[in-house]
């Protein structure tokens, strides 16, 4: 069909619904770029809320977004005659099915509503699904081709086809889901944290820890080092030369205390090998 007669259609049919012109049961318009046209979207909507005769609406590939599938929502909420909605190939994603879960809890003429390939995630995929719960008028709802996980399609095709549904399946879902996610979250943080930033009191315990080994007896007032001399919020000092050098030199102190010692008492070079050792 070329532009000008597809122009043409879409003008008739638009107006055939705005008259509700009882010969108009159908109004297909699959492939009709009317998604990203605000005019014309809102012009299909408020015909569709008055209107009383159309029975089957064909809004495959049109280009829907969420914006235009709020304005069916209301549509839907508001109109007594619609049996069959075809919605699918658009763009409406989960914001647009919350929208129309939303209507279809107080539509009850609908018995088949199309949503596959939608980019409808999980968010969107339970909305429809507490909205089937409500409204037992419903008998088909095709969501294949989505972002929403296969539990949740298969709870939407149990309710459809009349089966019972687990009523916590949904938020045990949800809650696996998430402690999943979270904990794979968790350990990235923990080990990034782990080896880029090392805790000033960790770094202050382990430090009272070596001395409280060492017996070399130092100077309190020297070498003495408190956890609660440090804080997390104080830019720390990573350089731990002088530590090293601190104990490098209390060695030689020993050294050297232990031999104005053995001068004292005059140990003999034997004895002094002997004890050095």
């Amino acid at each position: 069909m070329k532009t000008k007669h597809r122009n043409r259609y879409l003008r008739k049919v638009l107006k055939n619904l705005a008259r509700d012109d009882p010969k108009t049961k159908e109004a297909v318009l699959a492939g009709f770029n009317i998604g990203d046209e605000d005019e014309k979207m809102a012009q299909l909507a408020m015909s569709l809320v008055t209107n009383k005769h159309v029975k089957i609406l064909c809004l495959d590939n049109c280009g829907i977004t969420s914006k235009g599938a709020h304005l069916l929502a209301y549509a839907l909420g508001k109109n007594t005659s619609l049996n069959h909605v075809w919605l699918n190939h658009n763009k409406i994603g989960s914001s647009g099915a919350d929208a129309i879960a939303s209507a279809l809890t107080t539509n009850r003429t609908l018995s088949t509503i199309g949503l596959s390939n939608n980019s409808i995630g999980n968010h969107g995929g339970k909305a429809l699904l507490r909205a089937l719960k409500q409204n037992y008028s419903i008998t088909d709802v095709f969501v294949e081709g989505n972002r929403m996980s296969g539990r949740i399609e298969d709870e939407i095709s149990r309710i459809c086809y009349g089966e019972e549904t687990d009523e916590d399946s949904d938020e045990i879902y949800e809650s696996h889901f998430n402690c999943n996610h979270q904990s794979v979250i968790d350990d990235f943080d923990a080990g990034t944290v782990a080896g880029s930033v090392v805790s000033k009191t960790y770094v202050a315990r382990t430090l009272v820890s070596i001395r409280e080994v060492d017996e070399s007896g130092h100077d309190s007032d020297d070498d003495s080092l408190s956890s609660s001399s440090l804080s997390d919020d104080e830019p720390l000092d990573m350089d731990f030369t002088c530590f090293y050098q601190k104990e490098k030199k209390s060695k030689f102190s020993k050294l050297k205390s232990v031999t104005r010692l053995m001068s004292r008492k005059k140990v003999k070079p034997g004895l002094q090998e002997v004890r050095l050792k």
